[in-house]
């Protein structure tokens, strides 16, 4: 039997690839990749990173930029939405499918691990009112005992 990816160490925290952008996450800290974690999204923000890498393409070109798509096909006998994730890999199109495209099936959990082991996702960090340096996640700050939700909202 298959262990549930949510039975491990995990945590929800927000991960970015050194961008302004945020993306709810779930991941185990400790899993990584030369330093990198490799986290997992819901479809809602599955559907965010295809729109935001579709922004970057635009912007920047599809050879320096992988994309993200969302394909929607209804809901399934459980009234779960179905959708297909894919990740196309623009520089390696020539190469063909096979190298290009990967479908992401979402796990038993229902998210979706786009990009880890492959991207450079790091865990997003915040600045406590006291002035520590924090993982988005830590909470509360061990060096004044402040909650993460108590100084966002005064910030």
């Amino acid at each position: 039997m298959r262990t549930s990816p949510l039975s491990r160490q995990t945590v929800r925290t927000r991960v970015t690839l050194d961008g302004p952008e945020t993306y709810e996450a779930i991941l185990d800290p400790t899993d990584r990749w030369h330093g990198w974690v490799s986290p997992r999204f819901s479809l809602d923000t599955a559907r965010q990173l295809a729109a935001d890498t579709a922004a970057q393409a635009e912007q920047h070109g599809h050879d320096s930029v992988d994309t993200i798509h969302v394909i929607e096909g209804g809901t399934d006998r459980d009234g779960r939405p179905r959708a297909v994730v894919l990740h196309i890999r623009w520089l390696y199109h020539d190469e063909g499918p096979e190298v290009s495209v990967t479908a992401i099936a979402p796990d038993e959990d229902g998210l979706y691990s786009i990009g880890g082991w492959d991207w450079t996702w790091s865990i997003a960090t915040r600045e406590c009112a006291c002035g520590e340096q924090l993982d988005h996640h830590v909470t509360p700050c061990p060096n004044c005992g402040r909650h993460r939700d108590d100084f966002a909202l005064a910030a």
